[in-house]
């Protein structure tokens, strides 16, 4: 007979207890893919979105442009403070140069967060706002210099503005995959906007 202080043995078929897969004070590093497709506003003295027409006066070349935007890849390095929210460096680089710009391929860093509803569940939605700034430069190519053949376009370090949102889903607190929706916006060279879908892999310490 069992005595009424010894340890239960678990009831066959009883559910184990809930897992706990919030991230509170762990360390993240995640690695994705985006892609997506950008739209770009040029400013009068912006470097030009399309090969420029010749017979046109700098002024009068195209000012809108929408193209797809090169794959690349999106790096960032997080420390949840709380389950809900977890503040994270980033660094994205392009695969390829964009010929439509005539600029090398994307290089931008920044800082955001990640704020997380269900947080300790296994699946997660996230909101993740940004900043940041892109730095590649011109790729050179003449045609794209304004009416005097001296004068190149001016390709200004720029500054974005990052949204996005999507689900996260964890197979343990160590490791989970996203995907996120969205769109990064530039002000400074010209008014871009990409809008942008990416996915990848998360993995966590301790």
């Amino acid at each position: 007979m069992q005595d009424e202080y010894s340890p239960k043995k678990e009831e066959a078929g009883s559910e184990p207890a809930d897992e706990d897969f919030g991230h509170g004070l762990q360390f993240g590093l995640r690695a994705g893919i985006v892609g997506g497709y950008r739209m770009v506003f040029r400013y009068d003295k912006s470097p030009f979105c399309r090969t420029p027409d010749p017979m046109k006066e700098d002024k009068d070349q195209q000012k809108f442009c929408g193209h797809g935007a090169p794959f690349g890849a999106e790096l960032a390095l997080s420390f949840a403070v709380l389950d809900f929210i977890e503040p994270y460096a980033w660094l994205r680089f392009g695969f390829g140069g964009e010929p439509q710009t005539n600029t090398e391929a994307l290089l931008a860093f920044g800082a955001g967060a990640r704020i997380y509803t269900m947080s300790d569940s296994k699946l997660k939605i996230f909101v993740e706002p940004a900043v940041g700034v892109e730095v590649e430069k011109g790729a050179g190519n003449p045609a794209w210099n304004f009416s005097n053949p001296t004068v190149a376009p001016d390709y200004k370090t720029d500054f974005l503005f990052h949204l996005a949102a999507g689900p996260q889903y964890d197979f343990a607190r160590a490791i989970g995959v996203y995907l996120s929706a969205g769109l990064t916006t530039g002000v400074l060279r010209y008014i871009h906007t990409e809008l942008e879908v990416s996915g990848g892999l998360q993995v966590r310490v301790p």
